[in-house]
């Protein structure tokens, strides 16, 4: 396909549809400078600017990550409850762990972190989590994420990440678990085994890849130069990847962020980790079998308007083989 100029594509996990309208030729805007210097920031030293600390890796006088509860959280702790119901609606009060995951050097955004540094990253996210699920039978699910940019809503410019345990399961977590058990019943194959093979097959879309991961430009992109990381080998938990991986994980991660940082000019961006619910037992299969954890990256390019508003269809402006071209070679 030398020209792609509109075809809606449908995902093959979740059923949605994306909508590609897109030309060869595009132009990517510059973004705003968000430096802010260490005077006055408030993770420069945590402990002076009343942050109240949990922990730090690998210890505290020698610190190089350290866990902070959000001072303002957007769930409260508290006791678990049931969900209750208000008229026709389900309620649940929110209940849950807000922290955020401070790394030392204030002037190293994570796209220049060496290995060790993004591994550091890497085992302090599994190690909160395991945390957190341990504390409280209200979890269901835990959200790991890091914003760059003010336009990706990082109001501090301090590198950190976030993490947060919900007393519910997202909605977008939700239909992709549907829909990779849906696909297994049908196919007796795992869905995203069957995407990945297919992605490293057609070649057009890789990004980058090692030994143990790979990562490219979805046929089913929602977001212009969107990149998903998946491990080759096929797992449903993140917080239960083996300590010998995250050096890998952590080449693959670096690798791609570079590659946005090059050929968006610094480019505000999310990325965030999708894994299954803390807890199993209350579902009938086991996650193993049919969903797989990965890591989404998505540059902050586009703006949502009345049309994906009104319809929930995204629109990509920028053909993913074209996005993975640039990418890979950049």
């Amino acid at each position: 396909m030398d020209k792609l100029l509109s075809e809606f594509r449908q995902d093959l996990v979740s059923g949605g549809w994306v909508l590609f309208s897109a030309e060869r030729t595009h132009s990517i805007r510059k973004f705003e400078d968000s430096f802010q210097s260490k005077d006055g920031c408030p993770f420069e030293d945590p402990e002076k600017s009343g942050q109240e600390i949990i922990w730090s890796w690998p210890d505290k006088k020698n610190w190089r990550v350290m866990i902070i509860k959000n001072k303002y959280p957007a769930v409260l702790s508290g006791v678990c409850t049931p969900t209750r119901y208000f008229g026709p609606f389900n309620v649940h009060d929110g209940v849950g762990e807000h922290n955020v995951i401070i790394f030392k050097d204030h002037d190293i955004p994570f796209a220049d972190f060496s290995v060790e540094q993004a591994v550091d990253a890497i085992r302090v996210y599994k190690k909160r989590y395991q945390e957190m699920v341990q504390a409280s039978e209200c979890v269901e699910y835990i959200m790991i994420f890091h914003n760059y940019g003010k336009e990706a809503g990082a109001s501090i410019f301090h590198p950190h990440s976030q993490i947060i345990s919900l007393p519910i399961l997202p909605p977008d977590v939700l239909r992709s678990l549907n829909g990779s058990y849906k696909f297994y019943q049908e196919n007796k194959k795992r869905v995203y085994g069957v995407i990945i093979d297919w992605e490293i097959e057609q070649k057009k879309r890789i990004v980058y890849e090692n030994d143990f991961f790979v990562a490219f430009c979805p046929f089913i992109s929602k977001f212009p130069y969107e990149v998903r990381i998946f491990s080759k080998d096929s797992h449903a938990h993140f917080e239960k990847m083996p300590d010998e991986f995250d050096k890998y994980l952590a080449d693959v991660l670096l690798a791609v962020l570079k590659k946005i940082r090059k050929v968006l000019n610094n480019p505000p961006y999310n990325f965030f980790i999708h894994t299954a619910p803390a807890k199993e037992s209350k579902f009938e299969a086991n996650f193993h079998e049919f969903y797989h954890w990965h890591v989404e990256i998505l540059p902050k390019l586009s703006i949502s308007a009345g049309f994906e508003l009104g319809t929930g269809v995204d629109i990509n402006m920028v053909d993913p083989d074209v996005a993975a071209e640039e990418l890979r070679n950049a």
